[in-house]
């Protein structure tokens, strides 16, 4: 069940001090995504939160050139700064040169999904840093926040010379939490695993797709999610489980012809580098083929009030539903396969901002029939947990 992996060492541009930049300032901050970014609980019981902030740019359009100096980052509570993060200018040439190598190495483009695509960086501008031309603009990338609490919005200042002179320009995001407006039943019936969710330590929490998504695989014997040596399909205690609909939505999308691929399988007393290898180069085919080669079989729901459920990686020719029907919460959709950017049989559920499966941000949920055996009390699902449906 390997996530795409994106590993990027990026920046952001920066500005001010003493001055206040104007409105014609020549100094524009982006985020990525642009409306609002989203929480998901560390600790539900101690109200202790997580947060990341995917992408921040600051972009140059002046004639001279700007020298970044910092930037800064403040979590705020009803107009009060309650944390801050300070990147200081001595680390902003290291920042810099992660952004610049991930634009020349095209991942930029391939990865448009995880970048607004051109929203954030359009094509006429370059990755550079902390001293910025005309049309060139630093990138800062994924910076992870824990809290205790709330916090309503983000605040991010930008610090720089400008023609000698010392400026500050800021740019405030909304912080929001809580879960989707829909409320959703889990997508599968029985006893499963969450091997990959929306904590920290797993990938799909730093993908804006796929933030708050989740994996989901079933345990066997020996707490192995296959019999024998996995090298077939059916070996698989998932394979071929009925998908259901979460909630009560229209079908806007499904792909029903991606074929499943065998050596995407880890095999037997195969090292995790070699595997690692080996997998990684066909993500990157995947890749370039788009949402089908990354979702394999899938369907997506819209449920209204802008929330969309996608659930990837079916059977081929499994799938019982098209685009414009209407189908009902518990409704069979398809059967769950390994199509697509799958190392295993399982289910890939996310519920974001938009139909497109990888132009979208993510957005959290909260099953209403999941029973978790082995938490301490009731809480939203986490990355690890073994999970009841009914």
């Amino acid at each position: 069940m390997t996530p795409i992996k994106i590993l990027c060492s990026c920046a952001l541009l920066a500005s001010g001090a003493s001055a206040i930049a104007s409105e014609t300032d020549p100094l524009e901050i982006r985020f990525c995504p642009a409306t609002e970014i989203r929480t998901f609980p560390l600790e539900s019981q101690r109200s202790v939160q997580s947060l990341v902030v995917q992408n921040v740019a600051v972009i140059y359009r002046g004639a001279t050139k700007v020298q970044l100096t910092g930037i800064d980052f403040e979590l705020q509570r009803d107009g009060a700064v309650i944390d801050t993060r300070s990147i200081p200018a001595t680390d902003l040439t290291r920042i810099a040169a992660g952004g610049q190598a991930l634009q020349k190495s095209g991942m930029l483009k391939l990865l448009a999904f995880q970048f607004c695509g051109a929203s954030l960086i359009d094509e006429h501008t370059t990755l550079a840093g902390p001293d910025l031309a005309q049309n060139q603009a630093i990138l800062i990338t994924q910076q992870p926040f824990a809290y205790k609490g709330n916090r309503d919005a983000l605040l991010f200042r930008a610090h720089a010379v400008v023609d000698g002179h010392s400026v500050a320009v800021s740019k405030t995001l909304p912080i929001r939490s809580g879960t989707s407006k829909t409320k959703f039943r889990f997508p599968l019936v029985g006893t499963w695993f969450a091997a990959v969710g929306p904590t920290l330590h797993t990938a799909h929490r730093w993908a804006l797709p796929e933030e708050f998504a989740y994996d989901i695989a079933k345990l066997g014997a020996g707490n192995s999610s296959h019999r024998g040596d996995g090298r077939r399909f059916e070996d698989y205690y998932a394979y071929g489980a009925p998908v259901l609909a979460a909630a009560d939505g229209a079908v806007v999308a499904a792909a029903n012809d991606q074929s499943e691929d065998l050596d995407m399988l880890r095999r037997p007393d195969e090292s995790d580098a070699a595997y690692g290898a080996r997998v990684q180069e066909r993500q990157g085919t995947l890749l370039t083929k788009g949402t089908r080669g990354i979702a394999g079989n899938y369907v997506v729901l819209d449920h209204g009030n802008g929330e969309f459920s996608l659930y990837a990686h079916l059977q081929p020719g499994s799938i019982r539903v098209k685009a414009g029907e209407r189908v009902l919460v518990g409704t069979t959709l398809a059967k769950l396969g390994s199509s697509g950017n799958s190392t295993e049989p399982h289910l890939h559920f996310q519920v974001c901002d938009a139909p497109d499966p990888l132009a979208c941000a993510g957005i959290p949920v909260e099953f209403l029939n999941v029973k978790l055996p082995y938490a301490d009390y009731q809480r939203p699902l986490q990355s690890g947990d073994v999970l009841e449906a009914n």
